[in-house]
């Protein structure tokens, strides 16, 4: 521009030069902040649902499948040893004691990681105080086969148990179904939705397009080649991209995890329906034999409860190893690698590379004139 000199006569021409370095230097470093904020934001958000779904949703989950296959098993095994009069002596057995044993454990898992909030704590109580009531009705089945006048007193307390337990079960497939919703919503929410990764990239691709233009300008302004600090700078943007992007992975291991507590989901059910046919046919005969007569629509009843599974899901059985793989899948997902760390140096290195870069120029040009 032309500056007047007091006497009214035009002075030399000023360059706007050390203007035009100072904003684009402004411009970057500023972009540089939006670009951090939005990459952290996006990943510790991502790396927190992951969290929540490794370390209390997806445990949950499978520890609630656990507790109703030990469930079904101790019943099986109490009616199957009860029933059977060479086994009197040893009462329900040690297999039930075993998995009423493994039951108990399961649920104080599912208390320690439920996701579902006080519905889920309320249902967990309602379990454990109706699995005191059942094993109090094994307890008493127990007692009337060992006295042998009341044999058929015993099957009427068999009878009240695997009701019990049909209750018990449905009050855990509620709990179940509470703690897939959690992990749903946790697969689904803001974080991991297909556009959110536009807030991070946007920033980005800002801030790539200014250092690319910048060094044309600062090249052609000074006839300078090459500018090493903005070039390192726009490496490390794109290191920004590359770590970044990571979030796009555990969202997918999400996605992997849901489809992996369905696949176990539907195998377990197989397995329960398999054990439940056992308990039942077993008590329908025992009460066949106890009541040959009378007992027939009771009878007909049992056998009922006890229908095949379907054609799916005996035909499925659980892949080896399907909870290990599951929580795998879920501690990948989880697994942050650092980056929230990594992130803020990267960015603070692109900001101290871009006021190196523009350093030299701005001491070159400051007072040079045109």
């Amino acid at each position: 521009m032309t500056v007047a000199n007091p006497d009214g006569r035009p002075s030399r021409q000023v360059s706007t030069t050390r203007r035009t370095l100072l904003r684009l230097r402004a411009a970057l470093l500023a972009a540089t902040a939006v670009a951090l904020v939005a990459c952290l934001a996006v990943f510790l958000g991502v790396a927190r649902t992951a969290d929540a779904a490794a370390d209390r949703s997806v445990p949950a989950i499978l520890a609630v499948h656990d507790a109703q296959h030990a469930l079904r098993s101790a019943h099986a095994a109490a009616v199957r040893n009860l029933t059977d009069s060479g086994l009197l002596l040893g009462g329900p057995g040690v297999d039930y004691q075993r998995q009423i044993a493994g039951a108990g454990q399961y649920l104080t898992l599912v208390a320690e990681n439920n996701a579902a909030g006080d519905g889920g704590t309320r249902d967990i109580q309602t379990v454990e105080a109706l699995l005191v009531t059942y094993t109090g009705l094994i307890g008493r089945a127990d007692a009337s086969y060992r006295d042998a006048s009341l044999p058929a007193l015993g099957g009427a307390w068999l009878r009240d148990a695997a009701s019990l337990m049909d209750d018990i079960l449905s009050l855990l497939d509620d709990l179940l179904a509470k703690q897939v919703s959690v992990l749903d919503e946790q697969r689904d929410n803001g974080w991991t939705h297909r556009l959110t990764p536009a807030v991070w990239l946007l920033p980005l691709l800002v801030l790539g397009a200014l250092l690319v233009p910048t060094q044309i300008y600062l090249s052609r302004r000074f006839r300078r080649a090459l500018n090493l600090p903005l070039l390192l700078a726009s490496v490390a943007t794109l290191g920004m991209v590359a770590l970044t992007s990571l979030s796009l992975r555990s969202a997918a291991d999400l996605d992997q995890v849901r489809r992996d507590v369905a696949a176990v989901q539907e195998s377990r059910q197989g397995q329960l329906l398999q054990v439940r046919r056992e308990a039942a046919d077993g008590l329908a005969d025992e009460v066949q034999k106890q009541c040959p007569d009378g007992c027939g629509r009771t009878v007909a009843g049992l056998r009922a409860s006890a229908a095949p599974p379907s054609p799916s899901a005996s035909a499925a059985p659980a892949p080896p190893r399907a909870a290990e793989t599951t929580l795998t899948h879920a501690a990948r997902a989880a697994d942050s690698n650092s980056v929230e760390f990594v992130l803020p140096l990267l960015a603070l290195g692109i900001g101290v590379l871009i006021l190196a870069g523009f350093q030299a120029r701005l001491a070159e040009y400051g007072y040079r004139s045109t």
